[in-house]
Order: structure tokens, then C-alpha cells, then sequence
């Protein structure tokens, strides 16, 4: 049988508001590259053609990097927020062997 783990629901919701403002910054980031490649493509900017290109290419990739980031710290965030009960019952249930060891001190 498969233990559960708990989840501390502070922990994931910075977890997930974390990774909601990441991935809209990553959409604005691909929103600002369209706007200037549209600008560039409808004659209105001074930029030449293959410059928009690239710039639209290196905003791109910099928002699907950061979309990658965004994800990856978002595992770590919600591994952080799982409660693991094996670690509750040894908080709570002290080692027999501790307990025998004070007493042959006294």
C-alpha cells in the first residue's frame, strides 16, 4: 500500500503563485518580441527584417528558459511543501534506545 504525504498548503500556494508570475512574465517577454517583430513586418520600424527575426528568436528562447525555470523551481517548491509522515512519527515517538540509555546513567 502506497503512503500519502501531506502537502502544507502555505508552501504550495507560494509555490504556485511563483510559478503563475513567472510564466506571465515568460508571456510577456514572447508578447514584447511579437510587437516588435509585427512593427518591423508592417514597415514602421527602423529595424531591418533579419533583425527582428533575431531579436523575436532570442526573446523566444529567453521565455522558454525561463518557462523551464519557472517549472522547475516550482518541483522543488511543492517536494519542500510535501509533509512526509515518517518524519512526524519520529518527532513524536521517541527512540526506545535514547529513553533506555538515560536511565542506565543516573
Amino acid at each position: 500500500m502506497r503512503k500519502e504525504n501531506k502537502i502544507d498548503p502555505g508552501l504550495l500556494g507560494r509555490a504556485m503563485s511563483g510559478l503563475v508570475l513567472r510564466v506571465l512574465v515568460a508571456a510577456y517577454i514572447v508578447y514584447m518580441a511579437w510587437k516588435v517583430l509585427s512593427g518591423t513586418l508592417d514597415g514602421t520600424s527602423p529595424i531591418p527584417e533579419w533583425g527582428a527575426w533575431a531579436i523575436f528568436s532570442a526573446f523566444a528562447l529567453a521565455a522558454a528558459v525561463f518557462c523551464a525555470f519557472a517549472v522547475k523551481q516550482f518541483l522543488l517548491l511543492r517536494k519542500e511543501a510535501e509533509i512526509k509522515s515518517a518524519v512526524q512519527t519520529e518527532n513524536k515517538n521517541p527512540d526506545s534506545k535514547d529513553s533506555q540509555g538515560s536511565d542506565s546513567n543516573e
